[in-house]
């Protein structure tokens, strides 16, 4: 069975205008971190875009890389990020870390085999798209958008990577939680 190959796009709004966020999901065989963060920034240089990788185990739903994405565009856009660009600004909001350090543990890329979900941002549609299917060009990876949604089999590792305790799910879905503990960011600065 082939899975579609698509990049789903957001708009995403602010004080900043408007982005386009795009997100698709696959498997990827990391034989090198650093040339892999080399083919994402020749992917935006060729682009015009922002690109970024997630640990997709990791993740609770494409909602979760939108709503981080947004929240890291404000930040760098009104210079009150932690980080100096926009794609560790990135990788922090995704984390719901201010440390670099234990945001890249939490969400960065590994030597291996592993689900990554690629995030591109960008000023136009066709511009993310063409930024993610150049990755997975790139490094011949295997589609599969579904690495990024919510299943019963993460639950427990989204738990300890975002340290929610139970008495916090009799409360409110996982999703929920880790939305909130990535909107809350902002008041940690």
């Amino acid at each position: 069975m082939s899975l579609p190959r698509r990049v789903e796009t957001f708009q995403v709004k602010g004080s900043f205008g408007t982005r386009v966020v795009g997100i698709a999901a696959g498997t990827f065989s990391v034989e090198e971190v650093d040339g892999f963060l080399e083919l994402l920034k020749k992917a935006d240089g060729e682009s015009g875009t922002v690109t970024q990788a997630f640990n997709a185990s990791h993740l609770a739903g494409p909602e979760h890389l939108v709503h981080a994405a947004r929240l890291a565009i404000l930040a760098n856009e009104g210079k009150t990020g932690f980080a100096s660009s926009l794609g560790i600004e990135l990788i922090c909001w995704v984390a719901a870390e201010r440390q670099i350090g234990r945001a890249f543990e939490k969400m960065g890329l590994r030597k291996g085999k592993m689900g990554l979900a690629i995030l591109s941002v960008g000023s136009s549609s066709g511009q993310v798209r063409r930024a993610v299917k150049k990755v997975f060009k790139e490094t011949a990876a295997f589609w599969d958008n579904s690495l990024m949604e919510l299943r019963k089999e993460k639950l427990l590792q989204l738990q300890k990577v975002f340290s929610i305790c139970k008495e916090e799910l009799a409360v409110a879905p996982i999703e929920c939680v880790i939305l909130e503990r990535v909107a809350l960011l902002a008041l940690a600065k």
